[in-house]
């Protein structure tokens, strides 16, 4: 190799390289030796959680501070906000039917079900 194409490579290389992200929650729990090495207080960490709206740090299952200085995060499968997807599965719709579709809806639009009211209680 040249002088030119090394010259050439470390350049590529030093610009495409972005450095890790490094993990600052895990299972809820704060990493705080990587926490330390970014030069991050629990303070500084839990005030851009809050603004990215989580409330409790328990509920983060992983959360890593990117390259770009923000901090992605990954939350706890019962923390998770329920999604459309979600909601037409509970229903046992099919994904965007009706709720004509759905058998919970089903005695309703037959008409067939009984009355709320006893009637042992007229």
């Amino acid at each position: 190799m040249t002088i030119a194409t090394t010259v050439i490579m470390i350049s590529l290389g030093t610009t495409i390289v972005q450095p890790i992200a490094k993990l600052v929650i895990q299972n809820g729990q704060i990493v705080q030796k990587n926490l330390k090495s970014c030069r991050m207080t629990v303070d500084q960490l839990e005030t851009r959680l809050r603004q990215l709206g989580v409330s409790t740090i328990s509920d983060v299952k992983t959360a890593t501070l990117e390259p770009n200085g923000q901090v992605g995060y990954e939350f706890m499968q019962h923390a998770k906000p329920l999604t459309v997807g979600d909601l037409e599965r509970i229903l046992g719709l099919k994904p965007g039917g009706s709720m004509g579709q759905s058998n919970l809806f089903q005695e309703v639009i037959t008409n067939h079900h009984s009355s709320p009211i006893d009637p042992k209680l007229q």
